[in-house]
């Protein structure tokens, strides 16, 4: 069945006949088949609240309800069918729904204000491209035992990219033809498995667009400022991406390898160039890190292998997330309990604000650096199934 769409609280989003009281909006919806519809109101500061619960055994519903300011709504029927809408608090809200048939989708008709208009443009396109990715699925469910299921991925794989790049393009043009549309904040939060239709990395400047019209069209609005809060720490975290990225790809084969020191379990202060004349693993990894304990018992199968040949591990622990309570414990636990038997453990206890993994630019653990013996990168982002044989033609 197709996914209607909720609104999320993080960016909490969602003109027609005038009402005849100015501060209440008239909501007149025709449901056939549903007895009992659910209004909320889904403010931008605060988590969605009720307003009223409509019952009707004829499947008609009418409400007038005060609006002080505007700001998004959402019908829900006893069906589970969820709608969302604007009002200002001077309209009259039109909803007609198709009669419920058990396990058939219903559509609806709305009318109402542009914004009402433009969510349930939005809302129907997503329910286009669920039904699109339904079909794939069923295709993939028919063919799953079948010699060229391979094969069928592949191409269903495709078919499903298509479909997020139609949707892509079909919100981008939404964008483009009314970037003051208050409702197009419900278009940064679309995505299908995870797939997002816009992205920031990619369409900062439908962001930025988006978030200028807003100030222009909307100075007032808790939804908009809200928007703009976060559109602001976007920017911020991409730059930081980008400046980090920038010092990944400095650590570069034959170039000399930033400096690393930090106070040992001990309290001692260590440094990678105290290892100078070994060939070095430099390992960024945390207690709370699966990926990174789940590869540990190979890097210690390496060490044992060639710690007498001139090998060793200097272990760059980013725990003290905010919330480990006892970071310390745990990065020593960590340590006995997968048996990292080497005595190069350093850490200044700050998770992310971990200073070396600043100056490495780590965005995510684990992340490796195979340093020479006099201090220069060999490789990064070492595979620990290729360690061992890349290590028997440098020893």
């Amino acid at each position: 069945m197709k996914k209607y769409l909720t609104l999320g609280l993080a960016l909490a989003l969602f003109s027609a006949c005038d009402s005849t009281e100015p501060g209440k909006t008239d909501l007149r919806i025709s449901a056939p088949g549903s007895t009992e519809i659910v209004l909320e109101r889904l403010p931008a500061d605060k988590e969605a609240f009720v307003i009223d619960t409509l019952k009707a055994e004829d499947g008609n519903f009418e409400l007038t309800y005060p609006v002080d300011s505007g700001d998004f709504f959402m019908i829900t029927t006893n069906e589970g069918m969820r709608i969302p809408f604007y009002s200002k608090g001077t309209e009259q809200i039109l909803i007609e729904i198709e009669p419920f048939v058990k396990e058939i989708d219903r559509a609806y008709t709305l009318k109402g204000n542009k914004e009402s208009m433009r969510l349930r443009e939005i809302n129907m396109h997503f329910l286009d491209a669920n039904l699109e990715v339904d079909s794939l699925s069923m295709i993939r469910q028919t063919y799953q035992d079948s010699a060229n299921f391979q094969e069928i991925m592949r191409r269903t794989q495709s078919d499903f990219e298509d479909i997020v790049d139609k949707g892509t393009a079909k919100y981008l043009a939404m964008i483009e033809e009314d970037p003051a549309n208050l409702a197009n904040l419900f278009i940064f939060q679309l995505s299908l498995y995870n797939n997002p239709f816009v992205r920031a990395e990619e369409h900062m400047n439908y962001f930025e667009e988006v978030d200028s019209a807003f100030q222009v069209a909307y100075p007032d609005n808790k939804h908009a400022q809200t928007f703009h809060e976060q559109m602001v720490r976007m920017q911020e975290q991409i730059e930081a991406a980008a400046k980090a990225q920038a010092l990944q790809d400095a650590i570069a084969p034959g170039m000399p390898a930033p400096e690393i020191s930090l106070p040992k379990p001990n309290g001692e202060l260590m440094s990678l160039s105290d290892l100078r004349g070994k060939i070095v693993l430099v390992d960024f990894w945390a207690a709370w890190c699966r990926p990174c304990r789940a590869t540990n018992p190979m890097l210690v199968e390496v060490y044992n292998k060639y710690k007498d040949r001139g090998f060793t591990i200097f272990s760059v622990s980013f725990d003290g997330l905010p919330n480990q309570q006892t970071p310390r414990e745990d990065w020593l636990g960590a340590i006995e309990q997968d048996g990292l038997v080497w005595d190069n453990h350093v850490s200044d206890l700050q998770g992310w604000n971990s200073i070396a993994g600043r100056t490495y630019g780590i965005q995510s653990i684990p992340f490796t650096v195979l340093v020479d013996k006099d201090g220069n990168v060999i490789q990064k982002q070492i595979n620990p199934t290729e360690l061992g044989p890349l290590l028997e033609t440098l020893l």
